[in-house]
């Protein structure tokens, strides 16, 4: 019996001691959870863009003076390649409105046609005047406001556009009588083409990285009219008989055109 209490006691003081032995690892730390940034349209940008410049109105063009009967016809151009570059600025707010401004430069392959067609009168038979007026490039000024989910923003722009047109006159068709006889005519040219307008339009912007986007964007664009009037003279008469050929041509096109971006944001 003593044995048995000796015994007892025995394990009673080595237990703490065995205990103190006893080593246990720290549970290893969770691992940090990586959250994707949340995208960030404030900053400005650069870059380029590309597409087709098409349609618009086709214009009007008369003749004074002339005795016989005419005709009329506009032809306006098929699609035509446009492209350039931009710089802007873009604002985001906390709502995720996003406000700023852009403004590009770009060459446009965009002309239109505008012509008369005379009837009988005298040695002027059936011969016609065309004006042509090609679009050499435009530029823009624009504010833009928009609203931004995550990566992809949407948004309407407006403001100032100019540009330049060109107003080619063809008066080559009167140089000489279409029944041979050998009339000719003097002809001389005045043009006033403006180039002030303005572009409105609407688009939609997509974050590839923080700084690289890619878009797509509509613009209808508006330079006001060109203006062009041809007067002929007969030659070598001493009452010479005189028209005189007017043309008016819309300066407006529509464009689509795909952008990329570099953003210093």
């Amino acid at each position: 019996m003593k044995l048995f209490a000796l015994l007892l006691a025995s394990a009673a003081f080595a237990s703490p001691a065995l205990a103190a032995d006893i080593t246990y690892d720290e549970p290893p730390a969770p691992a940090p959870v990586e959250l994707a940034p949340v995208a960030n349209w404030t900053g400005a940008y650069v870059g380029g863009q590309a597409g087709v410049a098409f349609g618009g109105s086709k214009g009007a063009s008369g003749v004074d003076g002339f005795g016989g009967p005419t005709a009329t016809n506009q032809d306006g151009t098929g699609a035509g390649f446009t492209g350039g570059g931009h710089v802007g600025y873009d604002y985001q707010m906390p709502n995720n409105v996003i406000v700023g401004g852009v403004a590009d430069f770009n060459y446009i392959d965009h002309d239109k046609k505008t012509g008369v067609v005379l009837g009988q009168n005298g040695s002027a038979t059936g011969q016609e005047f065309e004006t042509k007026t090609d679009m050499k490039y435009f530029g823009t000024v624009r504010g833009k406001v928009g609203y931004g989910v995550d990566r992809v923003a949407v948004y309407g722009t407006g403001g100032l556009a100019y540009g330049k047109a060109k107003v080619n006159t063809d008066e080559s068709n009167f140089n000489t009588s279409a029944n041979g006889t050998g009339t000719t005519y003097t002809a001389t040219s005045d043009s006033d083409k403006d180039k002030v307008g303005y572009a409105v339009g609407a688009g939609v912007d997509v974050l590839a990285t923080q700084n690289v986007s890619f878009g797509l964007e509509y613009l209808y664009t508006d330079l006001g009219k060109a203006k062009s009037e041809t007067t002929f003279t007969e030659a070598n008469t001493v009452n010479p008989d005189t028209f005189t050929t007017k043309s008016k041509t819309d300066l407006d096109f529509h464009t689509v055109m795909a952008k990329a971006s570099y953003r210093f944001n």
